[in-house]
């Protein structure tokens, strides 16, 4: 029979059609194994539909769990109704026969799917078939540990009749391939690195869940790009296959199952405080997996989704009795605050006040509604739930009711630190959620006049402080925040006081006592979200600035310092590598997560500076969705940002746009930076008189906030679009300007221009040496072509910088896109396999049965599409 599917498109398994269609074409066939869902038989129907159909006639068949029973019941539709008469020696014949018959003058090609269901007998007649050579086999096997299957199955792969190939779970970049057909668009990183975690890569699920997903509008597009929105919910058709897994167990694997679905990951202990000897039978069946952790056995569902789907069928009289029982189970460690205090929840019983603010302050970023039923839960035994509950109705997309919460918290406020604490978080609200920073600082100046004691103006100062910054009043936040940390030891104000100042110190150019400042504040910014996005900000720029001290400015040169310690040789953490290392210091600041809202913001800076514009601009598209609600506390700095990486890359129209979309607000940490992004879209326009007028103007906006980074920054940009080199004045105040810095990065980039306006050849040469070295490709291309153009006349170093212009103009060392299977036919993939292999012309024309001629004009198309010289390229690249 023919399968149907074979005309579905296969996506993100290219390396894997190529090696299995290779085993069928020079092989006796191949056998795909792998779990459930990985798209084995997809995979199938992709190579069996790449086979000529002149050469080869394809057969399928699929073995279930019910065509054991049967004799010779996978094969029912080759051997007809005369199966029940025969013995295996016949059915042999018969089998053979029918194939032969079916096929003529082609090559027979019997696919099994799910092979590993066949029974003795029918695994006895494959194995035949595949050992006697006059038929292909391709086959799928489910691969998890324990699959039980004939030995004669195992013998076609371990005995060397078919060659196997393991297909595993899609990776992070196929899980991101596989959802941009999906839903033909481009996917946030967030939301690809969410649905790679639930499904963990598994192509069926991912495909369940998507299409699920649309119909009920958990994935919606926006801006360009799909999102999803809500919690994880599970999709009928999963919902199905969950269902039978969960099948037949016991009232305590029931409870055990429950217990974990409710709490995972659960130490051992607290699992069998619940069910005791359940775990054992669970993890069998696979349904629950074991980890090492912490110096004890921690226990998982087998797959994210499976905790949804649990939670479906739980009765609400099982759910309350295993929490509470979870509850009163006394393990060590405790379990996670959040996790607690939802069994606290579903056990609806007393609760701890304490717990549950603490929980919904650490959930409301990535479960706002979560957090506010926690909130809400603690409103009636603390005030201070309620600051909790507006953050995170902000998060959810309430900022009036958000409002409405903290004003009733004030008036209702039966102390003065109650009414003092509601005081604060509405200032706050009105300059992070509704973009007034300047009303925002006066309503604090007005709280902090009528504070009575030390320690409540020391709340208030240090709230103020990092209000001032968000209005771009970098001197007056700094000033603020030193006065609270000159008369103030500890209390609610030292840390936001600590992190204005070191936000101020980056932004001024003094990355070292930023970061040592940063350090010793990390562990105060654990709850405030406000804290921790400016922490996470102040994370963004230094790295991009690169920290540390580097020569002095006006030495000729470029040596250059050696890239910080714990740093590729770009210079800079490689996205995603989950720490942010500055000046040779410790790190000192996690990456946040995908999920996040500064994550997206974070990766776009690294890729800028490390050159890669476009993945810069896909990521900071990403951070001004992002931070079109909630906080929004960087999104004029992502708008900004965007513009600029738009603008360089020639997009100024679309630079434009994207300002005019979402223009900047009265919130931004970094002064003078709207200036900077029109500057560049003038830029991009031709416009240089206009653009450097800007970015002067932007400059000059930093310098009088005491921004000399920033400074430096918009003056370096100005110096590059001088077409006869920077002026004399210009040249003037970027000197001053880094005289206050100790950025790497940022001055070399001076330097370099310095270095332009010089003109000496060996000079630039030895810039862009530095500049590619720091991660600054772009810059470093621009001056290696300029070398080129000076060293024209001198030898080695003209070589040297023809070497280093050209290295840079091809890609900045950008690896070589791997090779798509749709590029050969299959007649030219079949010669390439076989020569490949090593056999000749003579050799590959003897078998295959055409011309030595024919042969040389396939391989010369090969190698021209695959960008190879000779047959001794191909093994590596078909491997690729």
């Amino acid at each position: 029979m023919r399968h149907e599917r074979g005309a579905e498109r296969l996506v993100a398994r290219d390396v894997e059609q190529r090696q299995a269609l290779g085993a069928v074409l020079t092989k006796g066939g191949t056998a795909i194994v792998g779990p459930v869902g990985v798209g084995k038989t997809a995979l199938l129907c992709a190579v069996a539909g790449r086979l000529d159909a002149a050469r080869f006639d394809v057969v399928w068949t699929v073995a279930t769990r019910a065509s054991r029973q049967v004799p010779f019941g996978a094969f029912h539709g080759l051997l007809g109704g005369a199966r029940d008469r025969l013995d295996e020696t016949r059915a042999y014949g018969a089998l053979h026969t029918e194939l032969a018959r079916r096929s003529g003058r082609r090559t027979p090609v019997l696919v099994i799917d799910d092979v590993h269901h066949l029974d003795d007998r029918c695994a006895a007649l494959a194995l035949g078939l595949a050992a006697e050579g006059r038929a292909k086999l391709m086959v799928a096997a489910r691969g998890e540990p324990g699959a039980a299957m004939s030995d004669a199955v195992v013998a076609l792969w371990k005995d060397g009749y078919l060659e196997r190939l393991d297909v595993a779970q899609l990776g992070l970049a196929g899980t991101a391939r596989l959802l941009h057909a999906l839903v033909e668009g481009e996917v946030a990183r967030g939301t690809v690195d969410l649905l790679h975690r639930w499904t963990g890569g598994n192509p069926l699920l991912l495909t369940q869940l998507v299409r699920h997903a649309r119909a009920s509008g958990r994935l919606g597009a926006d801006g360009g790009l799909w999102w999803w929105r809500g919690p994880r919910t599970v999709p009928p058709g999963l919902a199905e296959v969950f269902d039978h897994e969960l099948d037949g167990l016991t009232s305590g694997e029931q409870d055990a199952l429950a217990a974990i679905a409710l709490g995972e990951p659960l130490a051992l202990p607290s699992v069998e405080a619940v069910a005791c000897d359940a775990v054992e039978a669970l993890e069998e069946r696979g349904l629950v997996r074991t980890t090492d952790g912490g110096g004890q056995i921690l226990v998982r569902l087998a797959s994210p989704l499976l905790a949804a789907a649990v939670h479906r069928k739980l009765p609400r009289l099982r759910r309350r009795r295993i929490a509470a029982a979870l509850l009163a189970a006394d393990t060590c460690p405790a379990p996670d605050p959040v996790v607690r205090a939802r069994w606290q929840l579903e056990a609806d019983g007393p609760v701890d006040t304490a717990l549950l603010i603490r929980a919904a302050e650490a959930a409301r970023g990535h479960d706002p509604e979560l957090a506010c039923r926690l909130a809400r839960r603690a409103l009636p035994g603390s005030s201070a739930a309620a600051v909790v509950l507006a953050r995170a109705l902000v998060e959810s997309g309430d900022g009036a009711q958000a409002r409405q919460v903290l004003e009733r918290a004030g008036a209702e406020a039966a102390t003065v630190s109650a009414r003092l604490r509601a005081g604060i978080a509405l200032a706050a609200h009105v300059c992070w959620v509704e973009r007034d920073p300047a009303a925002a600082a006066a309503d604090l100046a007005a709280l902090g006049s009528r504070a009575s004691s030390p320690a409540a103006r020391g709340a208030v100062e240090g709230v103020r402080a990092l209000v001032l910054l968000g209005g771009g009043r970098t001197s007056a936040a700094l000033e603020a925040a030193e006065r609270v940390l000159r008369t103030t030891v500890r209390g609610p104000g030292v840390a936001p006081a600590r992190l204005a100042r070191s936000v101020g110190l980056v932004l001024s150019g003094r990355t070292r006592d930023a970061v040592a400042l940063a350090e010793a504040t990390a562990a105060d910014v654990d709850s405030p979200g406000e804290l921790r996005e400016l922490a996470l900000a102040l994370g963004c720029y230094a790295q991009v600035w690169g920290g540390g001290a580097g020569p002095a400015l006006g030495e000729a040169g470029g040596g250059g310092a050696d890239p910080v310690p714990g740093q590729g040789r770009d210079g800079a953490a490689a996205p995603g590598s989950g720490r942010l290392g500055v000046g040779g210091a410790s790190p000192f600041l996690g990456v946040p997560s995908a999920s996040h809202p500064a994550s997206a913001f974070l990766d776009g800076l690294r890729y800028w500076a490390l050159g890669d514009q476009q993945e810069a601009v896909a990521r900071l598209r990403e951070a001004v969705l992002r931070h079109s609600g909630g906080t929004r506390l960087l999104r004029t700095e992502a708008t900004c940002r965007l513009a600029v990486c738009l603008a360089e890359a020639g997009r100024g129209e679309d630079a434009e746009r994207a300002l005019a979309a979402c223009p900047p607000d009265a919130v931004g940490l970094v002064p003078g930076q709207e200036q900077w992004a029109r500057a560049a879209v003038a830029a991009a326009r031709g416009d240089v008189p206009a653009a450097t007028a800007g970015l002067r103007a932007a400059a000059g906006t930093a310098r009088r906030e005491g921004c000399w980074a920033v400074a430096a920054e918009c003056l370096t940009y100005a110096a590059w679009l001088a077409p006869a080199g920077p002026p004399t004045d210009l040249l003037d105040q970027l000197a001053l300007a880094a005289g206050h810095i100790d950025a790497p990065r940022l001055l070399a980039g001076a330097r370099a221009a310095f270095a332009l306006a010089r003109g000496s050849g060996t000079e630039l040469l030895e810039h862009a040496v530095r500049l590619d070295g720091l991660g600054m490709r772009a810059p470093a291309w621009r001056l290696a072509e300029r070398a080129v153009v000076v060293l024209r006349a001198h030898g080695r170093r003209h070589g040297d910088a023809v070497v280093l212009a050209t290295r840079l103009r091809g890609g900045q060392g950008a690896s070589a896109p791997p090779v798509r299977l749709d590029v050969l036919t299959a007649r030219e993939l079949e010669i390439a396999s076989l020569a490949a292999a090593g056999l000749a012309d003579r050799a590959i024309s003897d078998r295959l049965d055409v011309s030595v001629r024919t042969v040389e004009s396939h391989l010369a198309r090969v190698y021209r599409k695959l960008g190879v010289r000779s047959r001794r390229d191909l093994p590596s690249v078909l491997r690729a």
